[in-house]
């Protein structure tokens, strides 16, 4: 959770700012491990979605603004096999036509399996990269202008798709509230991979490329639209839409995947008070009774 020290509360991500603070003491923000309570409307997201179409009269800017909040996306969950351990690290992607071209994976400093997996060398330097970056904001973490930075763990996990070994890292802008907390790393392929992998010398591997095209020798920038699979075993040729759904199959029939539907929304924070000026403000909650009255 975030923490304002001054005013003793916790504050949504809204109201901590770009450099960290809190937007009302000024506080630097520390992050919290509180036990909550919430409410579990991440069950109805997709109702919540598709009714916004049947709102009337509702401009069209607040409709789109409440259906990127819900944040549908349309994907595929994998599970990477951890080497010399029987745990699997699951991710979430949009883009499974770009799984030839993982060469990397990537953990939240918050996902339970970062200090399990790291090798015993590099114990030390995770301990305090984590404690470094869980002080930090999620928007100070993610934000576009912030540096991305990560740490190698010594650990391995195993592309399912073609056997390959691949490094695990933790990196700051890898949020664990937000789809598994670990990411693919496909530096060819999307614009934050490719910086930072540039940054750590890590292996890009292009996959993808425009139809007609061919693989550029150097990139100079992701080439993040869909186009023809290349590098990519029996989807060689194919669209990427087709090899979407192909990939998809494949790995259900491996047992390392299948399709999936994520959404940003989050459940409901019921458990925190929120003051404004000097009025004692709470968030507002539905109250149902049954036909007993209960």
């Amino acid at each position: 959770m975030n923490w304002d020290p001054i005013d003793q509360t916790v504050l949504a991500n809204e109201q901590v700012d770009s450099a960290g603070l809190s937007w009302r003491s000024g506080a630097k923000v520390e992050r919290k491990l509180l036990r909550q309570w919430f409410l579990k409307i991440t069950d109805y997201a997709e109702q919540l979605l598709s009714d916004l179409d049947k709102l009337t009269g509702w401009p069209e800017r607040v409709r789109l603004m409440q259906a990127n909040w819900i944040g549908k996306s349309v994907g595929a969950y994998l599970e990477f096999p951890i080497v010399g351990m029987d745990n699997k690290v699951a991710v979430f992607t949009t883009r499974p036509d770009t799984v030839y071209g993982v060469t990397y994976l990537v953990l939240a400093p918050e996902h339970p399996l970062t200090l399990k997996v790291t090798m015993p060398e590099h114990r030390e330097a995770v301990k305090s990269f984590i404690q470094e970056v869980t002080g930090q904001s999620e928007l100070e973490r993610t934000a576009d202008d912030q540096p991305k930075r990560g740490i190698p763990t010594g650990a391995a996990v195993v592309n399912p798709f073609t056997g390959d070994a691949l490094p695990v890292w933790i990196a700051n802008y890898v949020i664990y509230e937000y789809g598994t907390g670990a990411v693919m790393g496909v530096p060819a392929h999307d614009a934050r991979d490719f910086v930072f992998a540039h940054q750590y010398h890590l292996p890009i591997k292009t996959v993808i490329v425009p139809e007609g095209g061919n693989a550029a020798a150097t990139l100079t920038a992701a080439y993040v639209e869909p186009g023809m699979l290349v590098n990519s075993g029996e989807f060689d040729g194919m669209a990427s839409q087709v090899a979407k759904q192909g990939i998809i199959q494949k790995a259900e029939a491996g047992g390392y995947g299948k399709a999936r539907v994520q959404y940003r929304l989050r459940d409901w924070l019921i458990s925190r008070q929120r003051y404004s000026g000097g009025t004692d403000s709470r968030d507002p909650l539905p109250c149902l009774r049954d036909c007993a009255g209960t």
